[in-house]
């Protein structure tokens, strides 16, 4: 199938990473146990397999998940549908969050659920380093709240020097954690409520 040619791309601030604006969200990937909402396998993994697959064909070369959403499926499925990946492709991946055995989302931004949640990360998508990493604010998990980020994002800045994470980005965050994270590590990209913003428009930001 030829790829669909996307009316505009973007380039992920202080990278070479450029994208078609027409992404893959891919936390519906995994599945539903009772209340457990994305939470193990789909009913059809061969069908979530070739969803991926056709939206790559399609032209999508940025796809968004975590190792949170099964946890750990959505990150086997794009593992078994699209490695070896494409070079093209960005994977965007989250931390700052587990789950519960009860299906629950606990936020978790202390070193070892940080480093831990990296590693997962890695291993189930097969990678030897992460394209981009965000860190999820999870001062209210349904919306940006202000709080301090220095100790996790200092975390994951750690991971990035050892060759783990090539580029950071915020989740969740608001204008003041924004800016408070610039002058810790450059951000790639950062996410106020539901936006999406490319670092180069950090200079004026609005929510």
């Amino acid at each position: 199938m030829p790829q669909k040619q996307f009316a505009s791309t973007f380039n992920f601030a202080g990278s070479s990473l450029t994208v078609n604006r027409m992404g893959y969200g891919a936390m519906q990937l995994a599945g539903r146990e009772g209340n457990k909402l994305v939470w193990g396998p789909p009913r059809d993994v061969e069908a979530a397999v070739a969803v991926l697959r056709e939206a790559i064909e399609s032209g999508v070369n940025h796809i968004d998940t975590s190792d949170f959403y099964g946890p750990h499926i959505t990150n086997q499925i794009i593992r078994k549908a699209l490695a070896p990946y494409p070079k093209n492709l960005v994977i965007v991946t989250k931390v700052g969050a587990r789950r519960g055995e009860d299906g629950s989302w606990i936020p978790d931004t202390s070193r070892e659920g940080l480093t831990s949640a990296v590693h997962d990360n890695l291993r189930n998508l097969g990678l030897d380093a992460l394209d981009i990493v965000n860190l999820r604010l999870t001062f209210d998990i349904q919306k940006p709240s202000e709080g301090s980020i220095e100790e996790p994002l200092s975390v994951l800045a750690e991971l990035q020097q050892k060759g783990l994470i090539r580029h950071i980005g915020l989740s969740n965050a608001t204008p003041t954690q924004v800016d408070a994270a610039r002058r810790i590590v450059p951000l790639s990209a950062f996410r106020i409520n539901t936006t999406w913003r490319i670092g180069r428009t950090m200079g004026s930001l609005t929510r």
